[in-house]
């Protein structure tokens, strides 16, 4: 969490007026237990059947002695669902992990698709929220901001 909250400290420095920062653990990262700092080749070598398992189903079940996804999901999504009651314009800053998660949530996806969305370290999505209509994503992996510009 300590990227992601110097991340948004970083952003909200930029703004025209001043902006309040809330941090929450439901934005945590999943607890990979054994796997933590492992690649996927160590982690499929040193854990093969559960590894061979937590693909087989998608990536949802638990990493060995680790956080279950689905767990990581409902967390991640009362956190959005939070944000997005309130009417009016968010951040949220996190790992990668559970902004998948949150994107399946808003879009109604199963989180069995949370691979199929590219996020890009410091890159930016951004869904609309109105309360007549479901979210609607407008923006996906930007990372035009990132590019440095000519002298």
């Amino acid at each position: 969490m300590g990227r992601s909250l110097e991340t948004t400290r970083i952003i909200a420095a930029a703004q025209p007026r001043e902006v309040r920062i809330v941090s929450t653990p439901g934005l945590r990262e999943c607890h990979y237990g054994l796997w933590e700092g492992l690649t996927r080749r160590e982690v499929a070598q040193r854990f093969p059947e559960d590894f061979a398992a937590w693909r087989r189903g998608g990536g949802i079940g638990s990493p060995t002695g680790g956080e279950d996804f689905l767990t990581l999901a409902g967390r991640a999504g009362r956190v959005f669902d939070e944000a997005a009651q309130e009417g009016k314009t968010s951040l949220i800053s996190a790992h990668r992990g559970p902004l998948r998660a949150i994107l399946c949530h808003a879009l109604g996806l199963d989180q069995t698709f949370r691979g199929r969305f590219l996020l890009t370290n410091c890159s930016l999505t951004a869904l609309e929220c109105h309360p007549e209509y479901p979210p609607r994503l407008i923006l996906l992996n930007d990372t035009c901001h990132l590019r440095q510009k000519p002298v």
